[in-house]
């Protein structure tokens, strides 16, 4: 009986001094979130951000009341913008993906999708949802600047410029693509010219390209790639284009095929210097 009657009391004992050290750890915070509060105040919100986040957090909740009833309607797109202003990424990112389960074709949700993986720096999957986004809308220009960012990061150059002179047929007055097309331009340029120093500082064993032993005799002509010959069309030298062609397809069809792209692309580049777009 008084073993039990000690153990009882020891049990007590330990209830008390556990819930003493919850109250001091609790007190304890009490006095950190007052020191932090003090010391690192948080920015207060302006009476129009309180306005426009209230609008917001009301949207979220009309637009989730109409998915409940409409799991497939477009309505995904607008509530998954709403939370990524909300900084609801996560709440976002699960919404596009399963709206887009039922709507496979929607531009905006893709580019969302894509600008959201962007930014966490998931570059493949951005990269494969701006792809999407051209692919179903040639004429975004966002998405043709993102891609070609992207491309760029992976030294991609003549990709990236090949992107950006996609959409340019649809914004040829846009002055700041024009010069983001310059700049990768020059940046192409500097990039060919040292992949082919590369070339020719190696040894002469080892010098291969697109499966040609380079001989160093002065009698070895000019050695053409298909990466050279979509330079030309870039830079409008559509006589080494030409020569160019000639050297690097064998098949016939293929060939064929090559020059009636550089009359296509030399005429594109006839009417969009007169100040229109053609039609192919």
């Amino acid at each position: 009986m008084h073993e039990k009657r000690t153990f009882n009391i020891l049990s007590y004992f330990q209830c008390y001094l556990t819930l003493r050290y919850c109250v001091l750890l609790y007190n304890w915070d009490l006095k950190l979130d007052s020191y932090f509060i003090y010391k690192y105040p948080q920015k207060k919100m302006s009476e129009k951000e309180l306005i426009e986040n209230k609008e917001l957090v009301d949207l979220e909740q009309k637009y989730q009341e109409i998915l409940s009833n409409e799991p497939e309607s477009n309505t995904f797109c607008l509530l998954a913008d709403v939370q990524y202003k909300l900084g609801k990424i996560d709440k976002a990112t699960g919404v596009l993906i399963r709206g887009l389960g039922y709507n496979k074709d929607n531009v905006t949700a893709h580019f969302l999708l894509g600008k959201i993986y962007y930014e966490r720096w998931l570059i493949d999957q951005a990269k494969k949802e701006m792809e999407k986004v051209l692919k179903l809308a040639p004429d975004n220009l966002q998405a043709a600047i993102l891609l070609s960012q992207i491309y760029k990061s992976e030294d991609k150059i003549a990709e990236a410029l090949n992107v950006l002179e996609g959409v340019y047929v649809f914004h040829s007055s846009d002055n700041d693509l024009n010069e983001k097309i310059e700049e990768i331009k020059i940046e192409l340029s500097i990039f060919e010219n040292k992949s082919s120093m590369s070339v020719f500082e190696t040894p002469i064993e080892s010098r291969k390209l697109n499966q040609i032993n380079l001989d160093p005799s002065p009698a070895q002509s000019e050695v053409f790639t298909e990466t050279m010959l979509n330079l030309y069309l870039q830079q409008g030298q559509f006589d080494k284009a030409r020569e160019a062609i000639e050297e690097i397809y064998k098949n016939e069809d293929e060939k064929i095929a090559a020059i009636e792209n550089l009359e296509k692309t030399k005429l594109n580049k006839v009417n969009i210097s007169a100040g229109f777009v053609s039609k192919d």
